[in-house]
Protein backbone atom coordinates (compact mmCIF):
# COMPACT_ATOMS: atom_id res chain seq x y z
CA UNK A 1 0.00 0.00 0.00
CA UNK A 2 1.45 3.51 -0.81
CA UNK A 3 0.98 5.10 2.01
CA UNK A 4 0.70 9.45 2.22
CA UNK A 5 4.14 10.28 2.40
CA UNK A 6 5.22 8.56 0.08
CA UNK A 7 3.02 9.81 -2.72
CA UNK A 8 3.43 13.69 -1.44
CA UNK A 9 7.87 12.75 -1.95
CA UNK A 10 6.56 10.83 -5.74
CA UNK A 11 4.82 14.47 -6.78
CA UNK A 12 7.56 16.30 -5.42
CA UNK A 13 10.55 14.34 -7.04
CA UNK A 14 8.53 14.34 -10.22
CA UNK A 15 8.21 18.21 -10.29
CA UNK A 16 11.66 18.84 -9.24
CA UNK A 17 12.67 16.73 -12.42
CA UNK A 18 10.74 19.46 -14.24
CA UNK A 19 11.48 22.42 -12.31
CA UNK A 20 13.94 23.56 -14.73
CA UNK A 21 11.82 24.26 -17.56
CA UNK A 22 9.13 25.50 -15.66
CA UNK A 23 11.24 28.09 -13.80
CA UNK A 24 12.78 28.88 -17.25
CA UNK A 25 9.75 29.99 -18.82
CA UNK A 26 8.35 31.68 -15.70
CA UNK A 27 11.23 33.40 -15.98
CA UNK A 28 10.53 34.04 -19.34
CA UNK A 29 7.08 35.31 -19.11
CA UNK A 30 8.18 38.50 -16.52
CA UNK A 31 7.31 41.89 -18.11
CA UNK A 32 7.67 45.38 -17.06
CA UNK A 33 6.05 48.73 -18.00
CA UNK A 34 7.77 51.89 -18.94
CA UNK A 35 6.48 55.59 -18.55
CA UNK A 36 7.71 58.68 -19.50
CA UNK A 37 6.66 62.05 -21.01
CA UNK A 38 7.44 63.64 -24.31
CA UNK A 39 7.45 67.47 -24.25
CA UNK A 40 9.29 70.36 -26.59
CA UNK A 41 12.67 72.11 -26.33
CA UNK A 42 10.70 74.39 -23.83
CA UNK A 43 9.31 71.77 -21.67
CA UNK A 44 5.45 71.66 -22.68
CA UNK A 45 4.38 68.24 -22.86
CA UNK A 46 3.11 67.22 -26.02
CA UNK A 47 -0.39 65.44 -26.96
CA UNK A 48 -0.77 62.37 -29.34
CA UNK A 49 2.71 61.36 -29.62
CA UNK A 50 3.15 57.93 -31.08
CA UNK A 51 5.41 55.95 -28.47
CA UNK A 52 6.10 52.43 -30.15
CA UNK A 53 8.12 50.07 -28.22
CA UNK A 54 8.90 48.04 -31.89
CA UNK A 55 11.12 45.32 -29.86
CA UNK A 56 7.97 43.85 -28.54
CA UNK A 57 5.69 46.12 -30.94
CA UNK A 58 3.66 47.43 -28.43
CA UNK A 59 2.74 51.49 -27.95
CA UNK A 60 0.73 54.02 -27.13
CA UNK A 61 -0.38 57.92 -27.27
CA UNK A 62 0.78 60.54 -24.90
CA UNK A 63 -2.22 62.35 -22.80
CA UNK A 64 -2.75 66.11 -22.21
CA UNK A 65 0.05 66.06 -19.78
CA UNK A 66 1.97 64.35 -22.70
CA UNK A 67 2.47 61.19 -20.89
CA UNK A 68 2.70 58.08 -21.87
CA UNK A 69 2.82 54.01 -20.60
CA UNK A 70 3.97 51.15 -22.44
CA UNK A 71 3.62 48.01 -20.80
CA UNK A 72 4.61 44.07 -21.80
CA UNK A 73 8.62 45.15 -22.18
CA UNK A 74 11.26 42.43 -21.71
CA UNK A 75 13.80 43.41 -19.04
CA UNK A 76 17.16 44.80 -20.70
CA UNK A 77 17.30 46.01 -24.15
CA UNK A 78 14.41 48.00 -26.05
CA UNK A 79 13.82 50.15 -28.86
CA UNK A 80 11.71 53.14 -28.70
CA UNK A 81 9.85 54.94 -31.70
CA UNK A 82 8.74 58.30 -30.87
CA UNK A 83 6.77 60.44 -33.52
CA UNK A 84 4.31 63.12 -34.44
CA UNK A 85 3.61 64.80 -37.80
CA UNK A 86 5.63 67.87 -38.28
CA UNK A 87 8.62 66.88 -35.37
CA UNK A 88 11.59 65.38 -35.42
CA UNK A 89 11.60 61.52 -34.78
CA UNK A 90 13.10 60.04 -32.52
CA UNK A 91 14.78 56.17 -32.60
CA UNK A 92 15.92 55.28 -29.52
CA UNK A 93 17.49 52.33 -27.27
CA UNK A 94 17.48 52.12 -23.44
CA UNK A 95 17.85 49.53 -21.25
CA UNK A 96 14.97 48.13 -18.28
CA UNK A 97 16.26 47.25 -14.51
CA UNK A 98 13.53 44.75 -13.44
CA UNK A 99 14.76 46.22 -10.14
CA UNK A 100 13.99 50.03 -11.14
CA UNK A 101 12.38 50.41 -13.98
CA UNK A 102 12.92 54.20 -15.54
CA UNK A 103 10.90 56.98 -16.00
CA UNK A 104 12.21 58.63 -19.82
CA UNK A 105 11.97 62.46 -20.67
CA UNK A 106 11.58 62.34 -24.30
CA UNK A 107 11.96 65.91 -26.01
CA UNK A 108 11.07 66.87 -29.72
CA UNK A 109 11.84 69.34 -31.64
CA UNK A 110 9.79 70.63 -34.46
CA UNK A 111 10.53 69.84 -38.85
CA UNK A 112 11.09 73.03 -40.82
CA UNK A 113 8.01 72.89 -42.69
CA UNK A 114 9.53 72.53 -46.14
CA UNK A 115 7.99 70.00 -48.29
CA UNK A 116 10.94 69.53 -50.58
CA UNK A 117 12.93 68.03 -47.90
CA UNK A 118 10.19 66.03 -46.13
CA UNK A 119 10.54 62.30 -47.08
CA UNK A 120 8.36 59.77 -45.76
CA UNK A 121 9.29 56.33 -45.36
CA UNK A 122 7.13 53.59 -47.15
CA UNK A 123 7.71 49.95 -46.32
CA UNK A 124 6.59 48.91 -49.80
CA UNK A 125 9.34 50.98 -51.36
CA UNK A 126 11.64 48.94 -49.20
CA UNK A 127 14.25 45.91 -50.75
CA UNK A 128 12.26 42.50 -49.77
CA UNK A 129 15.08 40.00 -48.86
CA UNK A 130 17.99 41.88 -47.80
CA UNK A 131 19.04 43.41 -44.51
CA UNK A 132 18.74 47.15 -45.53
CA UNK A 133 15.03 45.63 -46.34
CA UNK A 134 14.89 44.74 -42.70
CA UNK A 135 16.14 47.90 -42.07
CA UNK A 136 14.22 50.03 -43.85
CA UNK A 137 10.53 48.37 -42.40
CA UNK A 138 11.69 49.25 -38.53
CA UNK A 139 12.08 52.74 -39.42
CA UNK A 140 8.39 53.05 -40.61
CA UNK A 141 7.15 51.22 -37.50
CA UNK A 142 4.82 48.84 -38.53
CA UNK A 143 5.60 45.73 -37.19
CA UNK A 144 7.67 44.33 -34.10
CA UNK A 145 11.67 44.05 -34.78
CA UNK A 146 14.40 43.23 -33.31
CA UNK A 147 18.18 43.32 -34.39
CA UNK A 148 21.05 41.19 -33.38
CA UNK A 149 21.63 42.56 -30.10
CA UNK A 150 17.93 42.48 -28.77
CA UNK A 151 18.02 38.52 -29.77
CA UNK A 152 21.24 38.68 -28.55
CA UNK A 153 20.04 39.73 -24.74
CA UNK A 154 17.38 37.68 -24.90
CA UNK A 155 20.13 34.51 -24.19
CA UNK A 156 17.81 32.01 -26.67
CA UNK A 157 18.47 29.14 -26.72
CA UNK A 158 15.51 27.90 -29.29
CA UNK A 159 14.14 29.72 -32.09
CA UNK A 160 11.11 30.18 -31.11
CA UNK A 161 12.48 32.50 -27.99
CA UNK A 162 13.94 34.88 -30.34
CA UNK A 163 9.87 36.11 -30.05
CA UNK A 164 9.41 35.88 -26.29
CA UNK A 165 7.13 39.06 -25.24
CA UNK A 166 5.64 39.87 -28.94
CA UNK A 167 2.55 41.68 -28.84
CA UNK A 168 0.37 39.37 -31.17
CA UNK A 169 1.92 35.51 -30.34
CA UNK A 170 0.98 33.10 -27.64
CA UNK A 171 3.53 31.04 -26.22
CA UNK A 172 2.52 27.39 -26.17
CA UNK A 173 4.28 25.84 -23.46
CA UNK A 174 6.06 22.15 -23.95
CA UNK A 175 8.72 20.50 -21.83
CA UNK A 176 11.29 21.79 -24.57
CA UNK A 177 10.81 24.59 -26.74
CA UNK A 178 7.69 26.29 -26.58
CA UNK A 179 5.48 27.18 -29.82
CA UNK A 180 3.78 29.67 -31.06
CA UNK A 181 0.86 30.94 -32.23
CA UNK A 182 -1.18 33.92 -33.43
CA UNK A 183 -3.78 35.54 -31.41
CA UNK A 184 -5.49 37.75 -34.26
CA UNK A 185 -7.97 36.93 -36.71
CA UNK A 186 -8.12 33.95 -38.10
CA UNK A 187 -4.67 33.00 -35.59
CA UNK A 188 -2.54 31.21 -38.24
CA UNK A 189 0.77 31.71 -38.78
CA UNK A 190 3.33 31.86 -41.69
CA UNK A 191 6.77 31.63 -40.93
CA UNK A 192 9.43 32.92 -43.84
CA UNK A 193 13.30 32.88 -43.58
CA UNK A 194 14.88 35.37 -44.85
CA UNK A 195 12.43 36.93 -46.83
CA UNK A 196 11.25 33.47 -48.37
CA UNK A 197 9.14 30.52 -47.46
CA UNK A 198 10.03 27.85 -45.86
CA UNK A 199 10.49 25.77 -49.53
CA UNK A 200 13.29 28.06 -50.64
CA UNK A 201 15.50 27.55 -47.40
CA UNK A 202 15.54 26.26 -43.75
CA UNK A 203 15.85 28.20 -40.20
CA UNK A 204 19.66 27.54 -38.87
CA UNK A 205 20.04 25.72 -35.96
CA UNK A 206 22.55 27.99 -34.41
CA UNK A 207 21.10 30.91 -32.22
CA UNK A 208 24.19 32.48 -33.18
CA UNK A 209 22.71 32.58 -37.12
CA UNK A 210 19.92 34.70 -36.55
CA UNK A 211 20.14 38.49 -36.78
CA UNK A 212 16.76 39.75 -37.05
CA UNK A 213 13.06 39.23 -36.67
CA UNK A 214 10.21 40.93 -38.08
CA UNK A 215 6.95 40.40 -37.03
CA UNK A 216 3.37 41.91 -38.64
CA UNK A 217 0.21 40.44 -36.16
CA UNK A 218 -2.47 42.29 -38.54
CA UNK A 219 -2.16 41.30 -42.53
CA UNK A 220 -3.02 44.70 -43.26
CA UNK A 221 0.23 46.21 -41.91
CA UNK A 222 2.93 43.40 -43.88
CA UNK A 223 4.61 44.94 -46.85
CA UNK A 224 2.50 44.67 -50.12
CA UNK A 225 5.31 42.28 -51.42
CA UNK A 226 4.73 39.91 -48.20
CA UNK A 227 0.91 39.94 -48.27
CA UNK A 228 1.53 36.88 -51.06
CA UNK A 229 2.87 34.88 -48.42
CA UNK A 230 0.58 35.92 -45.38
CA UNK A 231 -2.02 34.26 -46.39
CA UNK A 232 -3.60 30.72 -46.06
CA UNK A 233 -5.19 28.66 -48.85
CA UNK A 234 -8.41 27.27 -48.63
CA UNK A 235 -8.96 23.66 -46.93
CA UNK A 236 -10.87 20.82 -48.14
CA UNK A 237 -13.19 19.41 -45.26
CA UNK A 238 -14.12 16.05 -45.03
CA UNK A 239 -18.01 15.33 -44.16
CA UNK A 240 -18.80 13.96 -40.96
CA UNK A 241 -20.03 10.22 -41.65
CA UNK A 242 -20.62 6.85 -40.26
CA UNK A 243 -19.09 3.74 -41.15
CA UNK A 244 -21.83 1.40 -41.26
CA UNK A 245 -25.19 2.42 -40.05
CA UNK A 246 -26.31 2.08 -36.49
CA UNK A 247 -22.06 3.26 -35.38
CA UNK A 248 -21.30 6.41 -33.68
CA UNK A 249 -20.73 9.32 -35.95
CA UNK A 250 -17.04 10.43 -37.29
CA UNK A 251 -16.53 13.62 -37.09
CA UNK A 252 -14.24 15.16 -39.38
CA UNK A 253 -12.50 18.67 -40.26
CA UNK A 254 -14.98 21.96 -41.63
CA UNK A 255 -13.19 23.18 -44.58
CA UNK A 256 -12.17 26.74 -44.19
CA UNK A 257 -12.26 29.14 -46.60
CA UNK A 258 -9.24 31.28 -47.79
CA UNK A 259 -8.01 33.74 -44.38
CA UNK A 260 -5.18 36.43 -43.73
CA UNK A 261 -2.88 35.30 -41.46
CA UNK A 262 0.27 37.19 -39.62
CA UNK A 263 3.75 36.92 -40.60
CA UNK A 264 6.89 36.20 -38.81
CA UNK A 265 9.90 36.88 -40.70
CA UNK A 266 13.38 35.43 -39.26
CA UNK A 267 16.63 37.18 -40.81
CA UNK A 268 19.78 35.15 -40.58
CA UNK A 269 23.27 36.32 -41.34
CA UNK A 270 23.27 34.13 -44.51
CA UNK A 271 21.13 37.12 -46.24
CA UNK A 272 22.46 39.37 -48.18
CA UNK A 273 23.13 43.10 -46.94
CA UNK A 274 22.83 44.57 -50.00
CA UNK A 275 21.53 43.84 -53.70
CA UNK A 276 20.29 45.61 -56.13
CA UNK A 277 18.32 42.89 -57.67
CA UNK A 278 16.67 41.77 -54.95
CA UNK A 279 14.68 45.27 -54.62
CA UNK A 280 11.40 45.98 -55.10
CA UNK A 281 10.85 48.85 -57.19
CA UNK A 282 7.62 51.21 -56.84
CA UNK A 283 6.25 49.84 -60.06
CA UNK A 284 6.13 45.92 -59.03
CA UNK A 285 4.56 47.33 -56.06
CA UNK A 286 1.57 49.12 -57.29
CA UNK A 287 1.19 46.63 -60.30
CA UNK A 288 0.78 43.88 -57.49
CA UNK A 289 -1.90 46.05 -55.15
CA UNK A 290 -3.72 46.57 -58.21
CA UNK A 291 -3.82 42.73 -59.53
CA UNK A 292 -5.03 41.85 -55.64
CA UNK A 293 -7.74 44.79 -55.95
CA UNK A 294 -9.05 43.73 -59.31
CA UNK A 295 -9.11 39.79 -57.69
CA UNK A 296 -11.13 41.07 -54.90
CA UNK A 297 -13.38 42.97 -57.12
CA UNK A 298 -13.90 39.72 -59.36
CA UNK A 299 -14.91 37.91 -56.40
CA UNK A 300 -17.12 40.68 -55.28
CA UNK A 301 -18.80 40.82 -58.45
CA UNK A 302 -19.39 37.04 -58.74
CA UNK A 303 -21.27 36.82 -55.41
CA UNK A 304 -25.13 37.47 -56.31
CA UNK A 305 -26.92 39.74 -53.56
CA UNK A 306 -29.88 39.28 -52.27
CA UNK A 307 -31.61 42.36 -53.81
CA UNK A 308 -30.37 40.53 -57.00
CA UNK A 309 -32.01 37.32 -56.14
CA UNK A 310 -35.34 38.85 -55.44
CA UNK A 311 -35.53 41.27 -58.30
CA UNK A 312 -37.90 39.41 -60.82
CA UNK A 313 -36.47 38.53 -64.13
CA UNK A 314 -37.44 39.75 -67.62
CA UNK A 315 -39.04 36.72 -69.73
Amino acid sequence: MITLAARHGALVALLLSFGTPVVALAQRDSTLTVRGVVTDSGGHPLESVEVAATTVGRGARTDAQGRFAVGGLLPGRNRLLVRRLGWRAIDTTFVIDPKSTPTLHVMLARVAQNLQTVHIISQDECPTRTLEGFECRRRAGLGAFRDSAELAALKPFCQEHLVDGIAGLRAVPHLGCPSYEATNGWRCLKVLVDGLPPGFGSAPALMKDYVGVEFYADYSKAPEWYKQYAFADATRGVPTHQKKRGDDFVYRQSSLPGRNCSLLIYWTHFAPKFDPKLDQSRTTTRVMRARRDSLMGLIADSTPSKLDSARPRKP
